[in-house]
């Protein structure tokens, strides 16, 4: 459930058997929403939490805004990184027109979220590395490089960490976002 105060929803969506997950919100009061990016969606919808999301509730609480939009590099539901990573290769080499369609509207989606949002927040572990779509997701979160990615804190080796980064990696309570990217007017460098 999605808590005491809390309320939530979510865009689920089918395309050519395809289940994805568009946004998830979640929301305590009426200020605007952070953005989230992460790598792919669970299962979580406008009711149920998952550690993920629990574990944002607990991560953005703090922060000056009055809920957050989880939105993902990918749409499609993956529960783990390497379903993810199959389902991209199979989507490419089976329907290359299909899955170009739907990053396009993925990222649209992404760009129309970021300019409401007050915060937008990166969250991806070190899932994006190797990803050809890193240069367009970075130019619709950031809006064209005008705005500063953000991250829950980050790994050794300058990624932004997952919300359920364990053991010594785990995200401390109410620790201040920190600047993941700054606003350039120019192309952003990968980690």
């Amino acid at each position: 459930m999605t808590g005491a105060g809390v309320r939530g929803s979510a865009e689920f969506g089918e395309i050519h058997g395809w289940q994805l997950r568009f946004r998830l919100d979640r929301w305590w009061d009426e200020r605007p929403r952070a953005l989230v990016c992460m790598a792919n969606p669970s299962r979580a919808g406008s009711e149920r939490n998952d550690p993920t999301i629990s574990s944002l509730l607990r991560l953005s609480r703090p922060l000056p805004v009055g809920g957050f939009t989880v939105v993902n590099v990918e749409p499609f539901i993956a529960s783990a990184p390497a379903d993810l990573r199959r389902w991209r290769l199979d989507a490419l080499r089976t329907r290359p027109r299909d899955y170009a369609a739907l990053q396009r509207k993925n990222l649209r989606l992404i760009r129309e979220l970021s300019a409401k949002a007050p915060i937008r927040i990166v969250a991806w572990g070190q899932l994006l590395d190797a990803q050809s779509l890193a240069p367009r997701l970075l130019r619709a979160l950031s809006l064209d490089f005008a705005e500063v990615l953000h991250a829950f804190a980050l790994t050794k080796n300058g990624c932004p960490k997952h919300p359920l980064a364990r053991g010594h990696h785990r995200i401390a309570e109410c620790r201040e976002l920190v600047p993941w990217r700054h606003a350039s007017g120019g192309p952003l460098q990968l980690p």
